[in-house]
């Protein structure tokens, strides 16, 4: 996620650049057909380019509304998530302290489970970095992605640092790590009620924030493995190009009534009403799947962090990681 108050002009340029030297191409090859070779005919009337242009916007309004919806639906279930991640370890530390709190047990229930909540996310982080075939690939230089994924520990690293180690050897072969990791917490509060831990009420409350985590990956497992409806970016795409194709030669008129002088000014025009729409299209298209780890992304990998600060403070555990800063501008 972008955290700076605007782009930067490079990250506009390193975006679009393509969609301007093809804007460029299609502008000088409308002037050199109507003047160098004599085709008159390519000066098509400007009300239908405009109709085009017009069906275009709507089109792509309507394809933007939708990417925001879902960039905004998964943060929204990864601020549950927090939320819910608080309440639980907090409620666990509250129902199933022990009675004499100078004691301080390595092996201690509350630290286990929470310790195993933590893997949990950093298992969940990791489904959701896992590539699909319709998601983009990582538009981040080589340089970029190195010195990034040096910064960071890998998911499975920091799963095997909170899982005790029989645990991991059980898990670490199943399908759907996080979906394993929270039946291990269902059966782990079913033995701490059968000891007298906590009671029948506690265990409701604390089964119901269990319920709640497993919603919320479910929700976040829809976006991810849900793609945008295909038929949506494939017609805004062609829209874009169509238009962007008419454009210039139904320029032409306009700058024909204005004098040969001024014939060469088509080609900046041309430019700047096509990246317009093109770098409509762009947002949209980079908001569609909010889990790639893309520049405008969802900061799963921070958010992980902030929840594991947050835990590892309430068990006032030294080992607890700083926060995760920005990268190039942006958090990931």
């Amino acid at each position: 996620m972008y955290v700076n108050r605007y782009l930067s002009p490079l990250i506009v340029y390193y975006y679009s650049w393509r969609m301007v030297l093809f804007s460029l191409f299609t502008g000088s090859m409308a002037i050199f057909v109507y003047t160098y070779m004599d085709w008159k005919w390519v000066a098509i009337p400007w009300l239908p380019v405009s109709l085009i242009g017009t069906a275009t916007a709507f089109f792509v309004g309507f394809k933007n509304n939708q990417s925001y919806d879902r960039s905004w639906e998964a943060r929204k279930i990864w601020g549950s998530i927090t939320n819910h991640s608080r309440s639980f370890g907090a409620a666990l530390r509250a129902f199933a302290a022990e009675e004499n709190p100078d004691v301080t047990d390595e092996c201690d229930e509350v630290k286990v489970m929470i310790h195993r909540h933590i893997a949990w996310l950093y298992a969940l982080k990791n489904a959701m970095a896992q590539r699909t075939s319709w998601e983009h690939k990582d538009r981040a230089s080589k340089r970029q992605r190195e010195a990034l994924h040096g910064k960071q520990t890998p998911c499975e690293v920091e799963i095997e640092k909170y899982l005790a180690d029989n645990e991991y050897d059980g898990l670490k072969g199943k399908k759907n790590l996080a979906t394993q990791i929270l039946d291990k917490q269902s059966q782990h509060l079913a033995r701490m009620r059968q000891s007298g831990r906590v009671d029948a009420y506690q265990h409701v409350a604390l089964q119901s924030l269990i319920s709640s985590l497993y919603d919320e990956q479910g929700k976040s497992e829809r976006i991810k493995n849900t793609p945008f409806p295909r038929q949506y970016a494939t017609t805004s795409n062609l829209f874009i190009f169509v238009f962007m194709t008419l454009l210039p030669f139904g320029l032409l008129p306009q700058f024909v009534e204005l004098g040969e002088r001024y014939m060469m000014l088509l080609i900046p025009f041309n430019m700047i009403v096509s990246w317009v729409f093109m770098f409509m299209e762009y947002v949209g298209d980079i908001s569609e799947n909010p889990f790639e780890g893309l520049l405008n992304d969802i900061p799963v990998g921070t958010i992980v962090r902030n929840i594991e600060i947050d835990l590892m403070d309430m068990l006032e555990d030294e080992r607890t990681p700083e926060k995760l800063q920005p990268y190039f501008g942006a958090l990931f």
